[in-house]
């Protein structure tokens, strides 16, 4: 069905159910799929989406929305206001300040890109995750001006969080996205 089309036949949702353990939503046999995905706001939903991490209800979601969400990229999902608002509708990650764990590394990596320098060097460095330890997440960075710099750098697992508070802190932020 057409976007429009989906915005006349299904329900916008209206958060209803945030703070709601997925587990007990469950039982009540809701349909996600009378509703629009709340991410998209364009396609009908498909499964109820929740933080797996606090087992809490975060919106419909269709079934495009809800493959991204998992699986795709976590630097370029960061990049979607719509995308972070709905990691958000989690009424724990909101009241920690966090994001899923698979996002705490995208965090790091977009502050090494936005911060990170060899020398003087003006030119922001291309920021590749190597691996995440228990003790924090290594980058491999590579100087866009001088194919020669590389360099290891770990963002130990305390300033990650830091790191995520701030960007969750920003995300929250009224203007700044609509996560209210």
């Amino acid at each position: 069905m057409c976007p429009p089309c989906s915005g006349e036949k299904y329900t916008a949702y209206t958060r209803h159910l945030r703070g709601v353990p997925y587990g007990q939503m469950r039982a009540w046999k809701l349909r996600a799929d009378d509703y629009l995905c709340r991410p998209c706001l364009s396609s009908r939903a498909s499964v109820w989406d929740h933080c797996h991490e606090h087992d809490l209800v975060r919106g419909p979601v269709c079934a495009g929305c809800n493959t991204l969400e998992g699986t795709g990229v976590p630097i370029s999902l960061l990049q979607q206001p719509e995308v972070v608002e709905h990691l958000l509708e989690c009424t724990r990650c909101r009241k920690e300040r966090t994001l899923p764990p698979r996002f705490h590394a995208a965090v790091a990596q977009a502050h090494l890109e936005a911060e990170a320098r060899h020398a003087h060097c003006p030119a922001r460095p291309h920021v590749r995750l190597r691996e995440t330890t228990a003790t924090g997440h290594v980058f491999d960075l590579y100087c866009s001006r001088h194919p020669s710099k590389q360099w290891k750098q770990e963002v130990p697992v305390l300033e990650a969080l830091k790191l995520v508070h701030a960007f969750v802190d920003h995300a929250l932020t009224p203007g700044v996205r609509a996560a209210e």
